[in-house]
């Protein structure tokens, strides 16, 4: 089959420099907020991903004109709101499909939403709760897919959201807030999952012109208002950046990322502090950074992802190349991501001999002296086979079956894993 790469062991440290794509959050952010925007918008350093091409094809369908040239696109909003009928067809795209329910709630006519077999196993249920405290008329599947959500006439600016599933609802409601006529009060209820992507939510809805307040940790405040257009650039994804950090940190090696540094607000640029946990020398600068891998790396024990939970697939896959046991905690919102990447992930390392725990929100990996070539599977799930690429790059021969699936997020990564583990571009 095509979609079937055979990873060798990387057999000798490397040094190397990698321009990230641009964050895939940051950048369906403000693809949204161009759609709402006081005039025209040009975004720099788009990522070459379906989640991305999904959203703009959906933006086009809700009547925003769409420019495409490389990693740049011209978006302008509509002159007159788009008021008839649509169907969106969101594929696999988790978080386009949660921005895009919200805003529905800013439309009287009615949005249909439909998508891939496995988009329609992710829960909406309390986000479509809150948009029928908002005054929407909404239809689901259990709050699953199929989905029709008509915006109404007059919307109530309040309402109430469960946090404890994931932060992609209160983002999507906060992104799309400026446009309904009052703004919107949001009381919040459940432990908050995912933090640092409210953050991110915030800082990037800040530099289009509207600011979220937050009163007493328990209620987010929007006012109504309108995005400022004009040229923004995207920087790159620190998501993505934890494959290459773990490679360098495993091999002893040296990757330098162009593109991310220390002005980010993205959760994940957390996961570089686990490398220098494990010996890792990072030197950041503001706007890139440079990883170092030790001569070979110290435990790390426990580690709480549970704001970085997209970063947690690389903890996995590094944890049985260290010296002791690693029990990785805060991983609720994993079960219900692109695959069960508890269940999943646990299934994929023990083909390897790797023996792991695993529990309803957290595992316990230990360490394995010897492991063997194994076949992995992906799950259709992006980051599983980014973080399997990891594993198989210390263990050699390894086969990653449905490798083609990082196109999700990162269409380039084979490309830029082959520069580490093939320098001469062999396959």
């Amino acid at each position: 089959m095509t979609d079937q790469r055979t990873i060798p062991r990387i057999a000798s440290p490397f040094a190397t420099d990698v321009t990230l794509p641009g964050s895939k959050s940051i950048a369906l952010r403000h693809l949204l907020m161009s759609a709402l925007a006081d005039g025209p918008t040009r975004l720099d350093g788009i990522p070459r991903c379906d989640d991305v091409d999904v959203m703009f094809e959906a933006l086009r369908r809700l009547g925003v004109r769409v420019v495409r040239q490389g990693k740049s696109a011209w978006l302008t909003p509509p002159a007159v709101p788009f008021a008839s009928d649509v169907v969106l067809d969101l594929g696999m795209s988790g978080v386009t499909l949660r921005l895009l329910l919200a805003h529905a709630a800013l439309r009287t006519s009615t949005t249909r939403f439909t998508g891939h077999r496995q988009l329609h196993q992710r829960p909406n249920a309390d986000l479509l709760e809150a948009l029928r405290t908002i005054g929407c008329k909404v239809e689901s599947n259990e709050g699953r897919l199929p989905i029709a959500v008509t915006g109404p006439a007059c919307p109530i600016p309040k309402t109430t959201l469960v946090t404890d599933v994931t932060s992609q609802y209160l983002s999507g409601l906060m992104l799309s807030a400026p446009g309904l006529p009052s703004g919107l009060a949001i009381a919040l209820k459940g432990a908050r999952t995912s933090a640092s992507y409210i953050g991110v939510t915030t800082t990037e809805m800040a530099k289009r012109g509207v600011r979220v307040q937050t009163l007493e940790d328990t209620t987010v405040v929007v006012p109504a208002g309108t995005y400022q257009g004009g040229n923004i650039l995207i920087e790159g994804d620190a998501s993505a950046a934890t494959y290459h950090a773990a490679l360098a940190t495993l091999h002893g090696g040296r990757i330098t990322l162009t593109n991310l540094g220390d002005s980010t607000r993205q959760g994940d640029y957390a996961f570089l502090g686990l490398c220098e946990r494990m010996g890792a020398e990072v030197s950041r600068a503001e706007d890139q950074v440079t990883i170092k891998g030790p001569a070979s790396p110290r435990p790390v024990g426990d580690a709480d992802m549970v704001d970085m939970p997209d970063a947690a697939p690389t903890l996995m896959a590094m944890a049985p190349f260290l010296p002791t046991a690693t029990h990785i905690t805060g991983l609720a919102t994993l079960r219900v991501k692109e695959c069960d990447r508890i269940a999943c992930g646990a299934n994929e390392l023990r083909k390897a001999g790797v023996r792991v725990e695993e529990f309803d929100a957290a595992m316990t990996i230990h360490p394995a002296d010897a492991l063997r070539p194994a076949g992995f599977d992906t799950y259709e799930d992006h980051r599983m086979a980014m973080a399997l690429s990891v594993v198989a790059s210390k263990v050699g021969g390894c086969v990653i079956r449905g490798a083609d699936c990082v196109a999700k997020t990162y269409a380039d990564y084979w490309e830029d894993f082959d520069r580490v583990c093939r320098p001469d571009g062999s396959h």
